[in-house]
């Protein structure tokens, strides 16, 4: 058996709670249908992780390498668009996700069906946030304006890409042209927040690839779920502890 227990803030669990309601017990081995099904969804598995492994390498090295002056990149941005504050990127985080959920209402089919999305989503939003949480809580980095210490990574920007990863996901393949319509309000959105002085450029990045690799983990760990039933997911809740247990019968 494994047990994964991550103490987190309550509120981050209430996407898991939603999930937990899936419990697998009985024993089945993927048949190799079952393989060629999931080779099909995924032809290359490795895209996704190199995608965000780089972000994520990328965000950390202008944090700490010491080569990018990230305070001097951030004077030349406002020096050079000092009337560009704006407030589009409270929604544009949002949107991609409004964007597949209305798709659904319209009877657009995604890849899979919509209550297998939301339990997707929903798992991709809970790693999502419960890391951007702990990073922001454990580096306690300051804003650009002062105005908090909670600034690296970027909490919008890992929202942001979170949700065009879920449009890519559900419907890129079918309408190409909205894969590049959520990753471009992705990146507007941490575009925004460099230029409402509340995020450095290393916290937009790091976020972006948060915010993506949430995505990818939520969909293997689906995938796998679905073609493995021998295994239990179920919440934990008490003595000041939140989490969740994987039980996995070998």
């Amino acid at each position: 058996m494994i047990y994964i227990v991550r103490k987190v803030n309550a509120f981050l669990l209430i996407p898991l709670l939603l999930i937990c309601n899936v419990s697998y017990a009985q024993f089945q081995n993927p048949t190799y249908a079952d393989q060629l099904i999931l080779q099909e969804k995924k032809p290359n598995l490795n895209l996704p992780l190199g995608i965000a492994a780089g972000a994520i390498t990328t965000g950390l090295l202008l944090e700490y390498s010491g080569w990018f002056d990230k305070k001097k990149f951030q004077t030349n941005v406002l020096r050079s668009f000092p009337n560009a504050k704006t407030h589009v990127d409270d929604y544009l985080q949002f949107t991609p996700i409004a964007i597949g959920l209305g798709l659904n209402a319209f009877g657009k089919k995604g890849e899979h069906k919509f209550t297998h999305q939301l339990k997707r989503l929903a798992f991709a939003e809970a790693i999502c946030n419960a890391t951007v949480f702990t990073i922001k809580t454990q580096t306690k980095h300051e804003r650009p304006d002062g105005s908090a210490t909670n600034s690296f990574p970027s909490g919008h920007t890992a929202q942001a890409f979170c949700a065009a990863a879920f449009l890519d996901r559900e419907y890129g393949k079918q309408y190409p042209w909205l894969r590049w319509l959520g990753y471009g309000m992705a990146t507007t959105t941490g575009i925004c927040r460099i230029l409402n002085n509340r995020h450095w450029a290393s916290d937009v990045v790091l976020g972006a690839g948060i915010g993506y690799l949430s995505v990818d983990l939520s969909y293997r760990l689906f995938d796998r779920w679905e073609m493995n039933k021998n295994l239990q997911v179920t919440p934990i809740i008490g003595n000041q502890t939140y989490g969740v247990r994987l039980v996995y019968n070998f």
